[in-house]
């Protein structure tokens, strides 16, 4: 889900500069993966936080398709069992969003001596509590509309930004992605290995 890129990026929106995005195009002839573009300053050197960034961009897809499939409920029952039930993560259609995740907290959980598993689902946890927050599954419903009465195929993300700032629960939503924040970073090894029990 590219809306659930999108609303997860805007945490670090003084990291990345978004460029558009655009849904899955479902036409056979032209089938292709949609998504988020963005940019970030190449010349300013990656660290732990950057790629911890990146993986939870490209795990939100999936986290929020979760959601979305389960329903908030059960996740939010599930939620402290989703280390020992991978079953729970809807993959479909965003097995390439959670290979490139693999990839990216490979560098955070070399950084910290941290088992990759342990990274990955602290990440993966982090994202769920995210689209549990109130109100962000209200934002990203908000972005799907936005998408879906979009005169083109590809959304400019500028444009996207200026409707969402008029909205009534826009500062409600920038104190959310500042509460986010607050909890996940500076990202450290304590913080990283205290979610999760010892893992098998």
């Amino acid at each position: 889900m590219a809306a659930a890129q999108f609303v997860m990026a805007l945490n670090f929106a003084h990291e990345f500069e978004l460029l558009s995005l655009s849904a899955m195009n479902a036409q056979p002839e032209h089938a292709k993966k949609g998504g988020l573009v963005f940019v970030r300053n190449g010349r300013l050197k990656m660290h732990p936080e950057i790629y911890d960034h990146l993986a939870l961009i490209s795990i939100s897809s999936i986290c929020a398709g979760s959601v979305y499939f389960h329903g908030r409920d059960k996740i939010a029952a599930e939620i402290v069992n989703l280390p020992y039930r991978e079953g729970l993560l809807n993959l479909e259609g965003g097995e390439e969003d959670y290979m490139a995740f693999k990839r990216l907290c490979s560098p955070v959980s070399r950084f910290f001596l941290l088992q990759a598993k342990k990274v990955q689902w602290s990440a993966i946890l982090s994202a769920f509590r995210f689209f549990m927050m109130e109100g962000i599954w209200d934002v990203v419903n908000f972005v799907v509309h936005a998408m879906q009465r979009a005169d083109a195929d590809v959304l400019a993300c500028a444009q996207l930004l200026e409707s969402m700032q008029k909205q009534p629960w826009y500062p409600a939503f920038c104190s959310s992605l500042h509460d986010f924040r607050a909890t996940r970073y500076p990202l450290n090894k304590v913080g990283l290995e205290s979610e999760l029990p010892e893992m098998a």
